[in-house]
């Protein structure tokens, strides 16, 4: 229904707020203290404070105050009527949250205007239609559903100790029947306190349960091969090239080099999975920004233009705001989407991947899945290159991979970006004294249970994730206490780049040690992130019932 106009809208209403009883008594007051029109500029000036004070046609809209009388109304005329007792305390406290909100709209009314002239696309309910909408009402108690337009039912329901009016109906047509005599002894029982409502626990998606029931041997097989394949491909050469032919001209006096990262290059990657490039233009690999100065900006502003006129690249976006600036493009010739950046840790953790998972192929196909569950969860607030660090760290926990400290600590010299050490030792596992994991189908199903059920349970409030001592029950509160001098010197002099450990998660990144990977993970994230946890390592220990394993 549209809105009437203000002249007769107050006197069709049967109920309505203080607020708006006001508000319409002083816009009448307004109108007749206006004086006489006498001269042709007092008119224009009347006419120029009216429009200043008083907007065109406005419109008072206080819904939540119309209910709130509803329903006071409604407790008085049941309590009145059918002199059933009441929960006293109950009645109170909704009377001081509709009380309270009214005052609250009484103190800063909204002031709803038209669309247009004809007050057309403004929406207003009065009151004898807003008793007409129906309102379902669920009783935690006893788990029933009252439909109705008043809460008269709700209110007997409680008075009458949870009696449900269907089988208070069959008892009144069949006194002497079994339900009646259940439903009496039901009411003189002693109503006993009702536990509060648990947290919901998230269902995990149907395509993430798929892959969980589903044969290892294909998934590996299909991903894998796929995964491997695009480590190294000739398109890669062909970005190479065109990207420095369209940026040389831009930065003609710097020198140029291209590294290429990320997930298609340690081996985990997908046919969607975008390139991440690092730029180094004037030999800036061992510079660290933790975040991008005015001359990092500059350049990428320096790039856009370039990308947008060249018939090669089509730009997608410019993510200025990140803790790394990215330029976000795709190669039309390839197909390939392609993240450009000016950080060189990118490029450092993923030699220490690649050095991983050659070492250690189990590591690689846990990732691979790893990855596939986290994308078909929809877990975007999980990076990919956490929930490997998360793997890393488990398999560092079952004695098949190295702490990144041991692999460091031994070097004769150290390669440096700002205060961060990019460099390790590369060890076969018979140097560094290490089993080499079984990657049969039941080896790795157990392991992956395992894995699930490990980060179920883990606690995230007073542990973290760290790859760095690759050791069992790293607390937070001693973490700092724990890293190497060049951390806590560039964290006394850079204050404001300390790690954050006052997250729900904390996944620390084994090169650049003040950096939590899993900053952005919320706290509702994180709960779903172990409900699916717990959920998969459950599946995993059921019997498979695919035909491939039964036959």
């Amino acid at each position: 229904m549209r809105i009437e106009a203000s002249e007769s809208f107050w006197l069709k209403k049967t109920v309505c707020s203080n607020a708006e009883r006001l508000y319409y008594e002083s816009q009448s007051q307004i109108i007749e203290r206006v004086p006489a029109v006498r001269t042709r500029k007092s008119k224009k000036k009347i006419k120029a404070m009216a429009a200043r004070q008083n907007p065109p046609n406005p419109l008072y809209l206080n819904p939540l105050t119309l209910e709130a009388n509803f329903f006071l109304e409604t407790l008085e005329e049941v309590s009145r009527n059918n002199e059933l007792e009441l929960d006293q305390y109950l009645a109170t406290i909704l009377e001081r949250v509709m009380l309270g909100i009214e005052k609250y709209l009484d103190r800063k009314p909204t002031f709803i205007m038209p669309a247009n002239g004809a007050g057309e696309g403004v929406v207003f309910v009065p009151p004898q239609d807003l008793q007409k909408i129906k309102r379902t009402f669920n009783c935690i108690a006893c788990a029933n559903q009252m439909v109705g337009t008043h809460i008269s039912k709700v209110v007997t329901h409680l008075s009458e100790k949870h009696q449900h009016p269907n089988n208070a109906a069959v008892a009144a047509q069949h006194p002497n029947t079994e339900a009646a005599a259940a439903q009496q002894a039901k009411q003189d029982r002693v109503p006993t306190k009702v536990a509060p409502r648990g947290r919901l626990i998230d269902i995990l998606p149907k395509k993430a349960k798929a892959l969980v029931t589903s044969d290892l041997t294909r998934i590996f097989k299909d991903r894998y091969g796929v995964a491997d394949k695009l480590k190294v491909i000739p398109e890669y050469d062909v970005i190479e090239a065109d990207l420095i032919k369209v940026l040389t001209p831009v930065f003609p006096n710097s020198q140029m080099r291209i590294y290429k990262f990320g997930s298609r290059i340690t081996g985990i990657g997908t046919r969607c999975s975008d390139l991440d490039v690092f730029v180094d233009i004037g030999n800036t690999f061992e510079t660290f920004e933790h975040r991008a100065s005015k001359d990092t900006l500059g350049k990428l502003r320096a790039m856009r233009p370039v990308f947008c006129s060249s018939n090669k690249w089509r730009i997608i976006n410019v993510i200025e705001q990140a803790r790394v600036p990215i330029i976000k493009v795709s190669h039309l010739l390839t197909g390939i989407e392609c993240d450009i950046c000016l950080n060189s840790l990118g490029f450092c953790n993923t030699n220490l991947l690649k050095y991983i998972f050659e070492t250690q192929p189990l590591a690689q196909y846990m990732c691979i899945y790893a990855k596939n569950w986290l994308e078909r969860c929809k877990l975007t607030d999980i990076s990919t290159y956490s929930i490997t660090l998360m793997v890393i760290y488990f398999m560092q926990l079952h004695g098949f991979l190295p702490s990144i400290f041991s692999l460091q600590h031994e070097q004769p010299y150290n390669q440096f970006v700002g205060p961060w050490i990019v460099n390790f030792g590369q060890k076969t596992l018979q140097e560094l004294r290490l089993p080499e994991a079984d990657t049969d189908v039941p080896a790795v199903r157990n392991l992956l249970r395992a894995f699930f059920t490990f980060y179920s349970t883990f606690d995230y409030e007073r542990l973290l994730v760290c790859p760095y001592f690759g050791s069992r029950d790293v607390q937070i509160q001693h973490i700092e206490k724990l890293m190497p001098n060049r951390y806590s010197q560039y964290i006394r002099e850079n204050p404001e780049s300390t790690l954050q450990l006052r997250k729900p998660m904390v996944v620390q990144d084994p090169m650049q040690l003040n950096h939590n990977v899993t900053k952005a993970v919320t706290r509702y994230a994180l709960q779903s992130f172990v409900d699916y946890c717990q959920q998969t390592a459950s599946l995993m220990g059921e019997p498979s019932t695919n035909w491939r394993q039964r036959t």
